[in-house]
């Protein structure tokens, strides 16, 4: 986390004008308490712009993002600021975040309180060193101090999910009949392909996916599973991206959401190369970064 810009604004403008005005007057008519009032006014203003200044500096900022942000989908980033001072309570705290801000009337000192910045954002893919800012307009509203806060780190922002039948996205042969269905002493169960990996030394030449490897000019071996293991299926993203990449991965998004749902062991191609099905969350996580990061 980098704090790089410390900055002002005067929210206070009548103030601030009148003011100036005042002293203006004072000056050209000689009259003391003019000079007395105006004194007092700049005295006022320069204390609040002290106060905001101790108020703003003694406060931390700790983020923490979802990992699962989806774009153009409203999400909740998680924010907790904390007094760092021992015996001064910090004010009308905001933290802010594109169009987003999470406010803290009052944190007592050495508290922490935890918030909430709903934000979206309109485009998939990974962001890096995201920009916070932290502001008060203690103690009276004539300034609004602000710091620029670099958020080290990246998080990546999945394709929004858009609703389509499964089976247009996946591969149209990944259930085809093999020859070791006709094994003695195998069920049909047991010899189901769920799905395909690349291919690894001492692989049977019967488990060679042929439509697979002819597509992706890489040798693929069919997986399976028995029967207390669910059926697993594999988007071709290299072909549902063809009528249009955001589409596709848009498409691709809520079939990966849906089946890992439903405890549907999922998997993936892309770019020539196939992800073997799995059902746990991290896959699932994994396939929708993937989807984030992709570039033709």
């Amino acid at each position: 986390m980098n704090y790089k810009v410390v900055g002002i604004r005067i929210t206070g403008v009548l103030y601030a004008l009148i003011s100036a005005g005042l002293g203006l007057v004072a000056v050209n008519s000689g009259n003391n308490l003019m000079y007395l009032i105006t004194t007092m006014l700049l005295g006022f203003l320069l204390s609040s712009g002290v106060a905001g200044r101790r108020n703003l500096y003694s406060s931390k900022l700790s983020v923490t993002f979802p990992d699962e942000i989806y774009a153009e989908e409203q999400c909740a980033i998680n924010v907790s600021v904390t007094n760092k001072k021992h015996s001064v309570s910090l004010f009308l705290i905001s933290v802010e975040f594109g169009k987003g801000e999470a406010f803290f009337p009052v944190i007592r000192y050495g508290q922490t309180l935890e918030g909430a910045i709903f934000t979206k954002f309109n485009k998939r893919g990974r962001y890096n060193n995201s920009l916070f800012y932290i502001t008060s307009i203690y103690p009276f509203n004539l300034f609004k101090r602000y710091r620029h806060i670099y958020i080290d780190g990246s998080f990546a922002v999945f394709p929004s999910p858009y609703k389509c039948s499964p089976d247009a996205v996946f591969m149209r042969d990944d259930h085809e009949d093999n020859d070791d269905a006709e094994k003695p002493g195998l069920n049909h169960n047991e010899t189901d392909i769920v799905g395909i990996r690349p291919y690894e030394e001492g692989d049977s030449i019967r488990r060679i996916h042929w439509k697979s490897s002819a597509k992706t000019g890489k040798w693929n071996t069919k997986l399976y599973e028995g029967e207390s293991a669910g059926v697993g299926r594999i988007i071709e993203l290299d072909r549902i991206i063809s009528a249009g990449v955001e589409k596709g991965l848009s498409m691709a998004s809520y079939v990966i959401s849906e089946s890992i749902k439903s405890g549907v062991p999922i998997g993936m191609l892309i770019q020539g190369v196939i992800i073997p099905p799995a059902a746990e969350r991290s896959h699932k996580l994994k396939l929708l970064e993937m989807l984030a990061d992709y570039h033709e």
